[in-house]
């Protein structure tokens, strides 16, 4: 992995990158992770992490685990400043390439009801809603929406 498109550059996540992914993360997120639980997922044998440079800088994460064929997105973010840009597509698309290289058969997530420019997004890759989980964001009580895709 390493594809460059323009000046956007796909890369696995490093250890050293946590400088920048803690802040993004603690921006992105209600309930971030902690510097000990990104250590442990970026060292998992189930683990799959990506950053999204543009122009050398990060701007978006993504990641997911890969268990019995199926690639479950645990994290996915773009840097605040930088939303509207079509970088969390971009990032998607690299994630779903990573998943189907490591030969996943379908890639599943859960995204809140309420996130509708994510939402958009999953479905215009082709994502279908197969389920809800009421109340289960722990910060706001809201409801996930359960998607998935087939690779």
């Amino acid at each position: 992995m390493g594809k460059k498109t323009s000046g956007r550059t796909v890369r696995p996540l490093l250890r050293k990158d946590l400088e920048w992914l803690l802040p993004l993360d603690a921006g992105s997120f209600a309930e971030p992770w902690s510097q000990g639980t990104w250590e442990d997922e970026l060292e998992g044998r189930l683990s799959h992490y990506i950053a999204l440079l543009d122009d050398g800088e990060p701007v978006a994460f993504g990641g997911f685990w890969l268990v019995a064929g199926e690639a479950q997105v645990m994290r996915l973010a773009v840097d605040p400043q930088r939303r509207g840009e079509k970088l969390g597509l971009a990032l998607l698309e690299a994630m779903l390439a990573e998943a189907i290289r490591l030969d996943a058969a379908e890639m599943t997530l859960e995204v809140r009801e309420g996130n509708l420019p994510a939402r958009r997004t999953y479905d215009h890759m082709g994502f279908q809603e197969c389920g809800r989980r009421e109340g289960y964001y722990g910060d706001s009580g809201e409801a996930a929406i359960l998607m998935r895709r087939d690779l």
